[in-house]
């Protein structure tokens, strides 16, 4: 599959990756002991919830695989609207990268708590319940780099066809939410999904009417 055809799918392909990590964070994920629980406690829901809490982890993967493809792609239409500027966009494809290797972290402990619960390991099922509760610096720093290193690229390189500066703007002000202590995990479950939807649907129209535009192109320098 070619750049073109991966562009006209970017919003859906954003839509789909949303979906799968709410699912997997939200319904499946269900409401797991607090940070302070006891290992008995930890253990006992977890292996009353062993299905459902890998059938999280499974649509979690599925949604970070469908991520991958789209800030893998972003990278490639943020040097192509800059003109060839590799900087930014390779800076906000390490935040995205560094955003998913957070959630495949955060992954490995459910593991260890699916686990240690079978085995009755309590002391394991407490240790990695408090890490599993405390878990979220390196998610929230992976997406303000992300969401600030594409707002900055957007806005500062601007070639032939740049992208519009509004989706510029609100990727700059979903990372500065994302950095501001309490609240920054708002602008993680909120903003993160808008903007990846949003991204995804400009990408995809800009590479529409480009499809269209070029035809009319060919046929005008063939005239003249």
């Amino acid at each position: 599959m070619n750049d073109v055809r991966v562009s006209r799918w970017m919003g859906f392909i954003a839509i789909l990756a949303a979906v799968a990590i709410f699912i997997g964070f939200g319904p499946l994920s269900g409401s797991s002991p607090g940070e302070n629980a006891s290992g008995v406690k930890v253990a006992a829901y977890y292996n009353g919830h062993v299905a459902q809490s890998w059938a999280s982890i499974y649509v979690v993967a599925l949604g970070l695989a469908l991520l991958t493809v789209f800030i893998c792609h972003l990278r490639t239409v943020l040097r192509n609207a800059g003109d060839g500027q590799a900087l930014l966009p390779n800076v906000a494809f390490a935040g995205g990268l560094f955003l998913i290797l957070s959630v495949i972290v955060a992954g490995m402990f459910e593991v260890v708590l699916i686990l240690a619960a079978h085995n009755h390991e309590y002391a394991i099922a407490k240790i990695a319940n408090f890490w599993s509760d405390n878990n979220e610096l390196g998610i929230i720093f992976g997406n303000a780099l992300l969401t600030l290193a594409t707002g900055a690229s957007i806005l500062l390189n601007r070639g032939a066809e740049p992208l519009p500066k509004r989706l510029g703007w609100w990727s700059v002000l979903v990372g500065v939410v994302t950095c501001l202590g309490p609240i920054g995990f708002f602008g993680l479950i909120f903003g993160l999904p808008i903007w990846a939807i949003a991204t995804g649907f400009v990408v995809s129209t800009k590479a529409r009417r480009s499809a269209k535009a070029l035809p009319r192109e060919l046929a005008g320098s063939n005239l003249a």
